[in-house]
């Protein structure tokens, strides 16, 4: 009984001691899964066919997070297009193409999942969450842990991928980045992640739910919803589209196409509002590969509607302010009201400074329609007739099952349950003119709002005891 109290307040600790940034650990778990099982036939359908391969690019794809659960800046690194390159780098170097033994297959595969998190991040953090704030008027916080909440008790978790990465090659690539980072720390680091929040998650999910979803009432209903953008579900195709794109880099093929993977709307939708007050009215293009902030300029963009060109004020990722910072998302948003039942196109010119030393050299037009008028009859979507992928697929995510999910907790000791710390950080601005965000650590930059890692074993146990009603709102965010 005694190990069962300790787990407890273990997993609620790490779980409010984890940074506000992205979302939860599961949903990149399972957005990354949902993806690979997506894919269209083909070799990188074929490579994740290996179900021991799967399962290494889903753990990896909770990888970056486990700095956070040890408190060593190896996991802010792991976000970001920099390491990414990096390990792009050395996996190129040391296990392939063409991956012919076990070994390398399984580099390829980490990389990939690895990459995935950091995207999902961006997508999320840069679209979604605003539309979290402009419904339900509650911030990351809520949103992270409730969102992962939901995703349990709703049924849809069902991938507890085991424990793996390479840790030797890990090792060097931080080091050659300038963080020195010991076998041991990551480890622990990855083992409190699968302990706690992969294997043991649905004991306290019921609990989170309880006291977030009624914070969350517009997300409840959206989250894994494919027409909003930045929902779980509508990140699925632009990790597929994404993963593509690394598998390309990993051969030595980078077609342009695949330097822009996804775009919200994405063409056989529309675009979700004529308001330009709202989230629902911007243009999000994802990126296959990082781009330099301040190559991504107002002259290389363009928007064009049945008028000529509209204006709009240029974003991206909500992490990156300065020039010399690196971005997956270009991000379009109007300065007016757009005309109803329009056709629009985004125009992207030469010039984009990529991570890898390369330009993006050719131009790129995307074309998408506005929602009709209030009143008015509109072609209901998918526009072309026919049915997106992900909404067919969507009743398949969380197979039924008519056993209730086992709520029992691994037997661990208490020293497997010491928590992580790490400095908090203000939610800043976003946008291309948003100040970077400052940090405490000089290895990490994201990190939790309730500081370090006391106050959030404090309310882990106010949790796990079922104390705390009181103080929902500030829990929530």
């Amino acid at each position: 009984m005694r190990t069962r109290l300790f787990a407890w307040v273990g997993l609620a600790g790490l779980l409010w001691s984890l940074p506000a940034a992205g979302h939860g650990i599961n949903g990149h778990v399972h957005v990354t899964g949902w993806a690979i099982e997506r894919l269209p036939p083909g070799e990188v359908a074929d490579f994740f066919a290996d179900p021991e391969l799967f399962d290494v690019a889903l753990f990896a794809a909770s990888f970056p997070d486990s700095g956070y659960a040890i408190d060593d800046p190896y996991g802010e690194m792991a976000h970001w297009p920099p390491f990414l390159e990096a390990y792009i780098r050395h996996v190129l170097a040391e296990a392939g193409p063409p991956f012919d033994t076990p070994e390398k297959r399984r580099q390829a595969a980490f990389v990939i999942g690895l990459a995935c998190h950091g995207l999902q991040d961006e997508i999320f953090d840069s679209i979604f969450l605003h539309h979290i704030r402009e419904h339900d008027g509650e911030g990351q916080d809520s949103a992270d842990s409730g969102t992962d909440a939901m995703l349990s008790t709703d049924g849809y978790l069902r991938f507890k991928p085991p424990q793996w990465a390479p840790i030797d090659d890990l090792i060097e690539v931080f080091a050659a980045e300038g963080h020195a980072v010991e076998a041991g720390t990551i480890e622990a680091g990855m083992a409190r992640v699968k302990v706690f929040v992969i294997d043991a998650f649905p004991n306290l999910a019921p609990i989170l739910d309880e006291r977030l979803r009624p914070l969350l009432p517009w997300t409840a209903e959206h989250y894994i919803d494919p027409a909003v953008p930045g929902s779980l579900a509508a990140e699925i195709p632009a990790t597929g589209a994404f993963i593509e794109a690394l598998w390309a880099r990993l051969h030595g093929r980078m077609p342009v196409a695949a330097m822009v993977g996804h775009a919200y709307p994405d063409g056989r939708r529309r675009l979700m509002s004529l308001d330009a007050d709202s989230a629902g009215s911007w243009i999000t293009l994802v990126l296959g590969i990082g781009a330099r902030v301040g190559s991504v300029t107002a002259e290389r963009v363009a928007l064009e509607g049945p008028a000529g060109p509209v204006p709009f004020d240029l974003h991206h990722t909500r992490w990156g302010g300065s020039p010399d910072d690196w971005t997956r998302i270009v991000q379009l948003r109007p300065r007016a009201p757009l005309e109803a039942d329009a056709a629009y196109v985004v125009r992207l010119e030469p010039g984009m400074e990529l991570i890898d030393g390369r330009v993006f050299d050719a131009a790129w037009s995307h074309a998408f329609r506005t929602p009709c008028a209030p009143g008015d009859g509109c072609p209901p979507e998918p526009m072309d007739g026919g049915v997106l992928p992900v909404d067919a697929a969507l009743p398949d995510m969380a197979p039924p099952d008519a056993t209730p999910p086992d709520r029992g907790l691994p037997d661990v000791t208490p020293d497997a349950m010491r928590g992580s710390s790490v400095d908090a950080m203000p939610d800043g601005s976003v946008g291309a003119d948003a100040a970077p965000v400052a940090s405490t650590d000089p290895g990490g930059c994201a990190v939790g709002r309730f500081g370090r890692a006391p106050i959030g074993w404090l309310i882990g146990l106010w949790l796990a005891l079922g104390l705390g009603r009181s103080a929902r709102r500030r829990i929530g965010g």
